[in-house]
């Protein structure tokens, strides 16, 4: 990995909302206690479409409150894309800047203008900086795919990728769960012994596995690789850290889920953020029945 790809990777986080501050909690409180009906009122007012609920007739016409309406809309929406775009400024150092295609900037502000979530505005303008310093980076397809998922979404698809890897010559992402076995050396009904580690002690429940998988972000089925040879050894990659892998016996395979191509793009946005419990876990698990070596100087000169 290059200077600038480890700078384009700068992991991304995307918090919950309301729970930075604790004038935020007691702002929680007070939507708490308010009822539904002064809520919806609130809603209309702060949109300009309280005009039914005025007890006097509006001063204005219906055309007005309507023109008054779309510029309220308009403004919010450039105030949406010059955050994005000082946020995108922000995060970019000295890297190299390319040129991106017009059609996709088109697309992207597009999309983008209806983003009102602060911690969604910063991975936008993650996907801006890096179309910058390498375009063609993002497709179209991971533009509607970001476009349409909640901050809630995004925290699961979060979780997934900082427990995501690599291995061996394929470099797209997968979740790796284990692996499988012959079980013993006289097993000829070549019956096997699957190991795996369960992905909701590290904060991906199997509801939100199902989630990615309803929103195209992981594919659906869970995949086994082929025999793991004895030589040469197998580089596994887990957030920019690898591996080297040995089996110790024969027959052994890996068990993992693979991500979609667009959910491997919106991988690379979040940036490399390691689960260490998962990590830790991971090696101990496979060194059951692998020899695991950290690789220190391959992160540069290995090729996936």
């Amino acid at each position: 990995m290059t200077a600038e790809q480890m700078k384009a990777s700068q992991p991304v986080t995307i918090e919950h909302q309301g729970e930075s501050s604790s004038q935020n909690q007691s702002e929680k409180k007070t939507h708490y206690i308010k009822d539904s009906a002064s809520q919806v009122k609130s809603i209309a007012n702060t949109y300009g479409l309280d005009a039914e609920l005025q007890k006097d007739k509006p001063e204005k016409s219906l055309l007005d409150r309507a023109i008054v309406r779309e510029r309220k809309l308009r403004e919010q929406k450039q105030r949406n894309l010059e955050k994005i775009l000082k946020f995108a400024h922000d995060a970019c150092k000295d890297e190299t800047a390319g040129e991106p295609d017009q059609d996709w900037l088109y697309r992207f502000f597009d999309m983008a203008q209806d983003i009102h979530n602060s911690s969604m505005q910063k991975l936008w303008a993650q996907v801006l900086k890096l179309e910058v310093t390498n375009p063609g980076s993002t497709s179209n397809k991971a533009l509607k795919l970001l476009k349409d998922m909640t901050p809630k979404e995004a925290q699961s698809l979060q979780r997934a990728a900082s427990l995501a890897c690599s291995f061996g010559a394929d470099n797209s992402k997968k979740l790796l769960l284990g692996y499988k076995t012959p079980q013993g050396i006289f097993s000829f009904g070549r019956r096997n012994s699957s190991n795996t580690l369960n992905l909701g002690n590290y904060h991906l429940p199997y509801s939100s596995l199902l989630l990615l998988i309803e929103l195209g972000i992981i594919l659906g089925t869970e995949l086994e690789s082929g025999e793991i040879d004895f030589d040469p050894a197998l580089t596994l990659t887990y957030q920019g850290k690898p591996v080297s892998l040995q089996p110790m016996g024969k027959g052994c395979r890996l068990l993992y889920y693979r991500f979609s191509p667009a959910g491997n793009e919106l991988c690379k946005l979040l940036g490399n953020k390691p689960n260490m419990q998962y990590y830790d876990q991971l090696v101990a698990l496979l060194s059951q029945k692998f020899t695991l070596q950290e690789e220190v100087k391959s992160s540069v000169h290995h090729t996936v």
